[in-house]
């Protein structure tokens, strides 16, 4: 958004909501953002560390049978 838009933007919710309201939408406004962002970070924050996992749960996994069963055990 460049600044012109950003100022219509305003210039609107002071005209709709009042000089009173406008303050107390704005800072609503700004902790529904913050709490966003705190949960973005979270998201990418655990991602990243799950990605930093992912080889060291490879290497602990036993390689595949190198023959392939068709039959359970039990079974003839």
């Amino acid at each position: 958004m460049n600044p012109f838009e950003i100022l219509l933007i305003l210039a609107i919710a002071l005209i709709v909501l009042g000089p009173e309201k406008l303050p107390e939408v704005i800072r609503a406004a700004a902790k529904v953002m913050r709490e966003l962002r705190s949960a973005s970070n979270t998201v990418l924050r655990e991602l990243s560390e799950a990605l930093e996992e992912e080889p060291e749960r490879r290497d602990k996994v036993s390689a595949p049978a190198s023959e392939p069963r068709d039959k359970l055990p039990g079974q003839s």
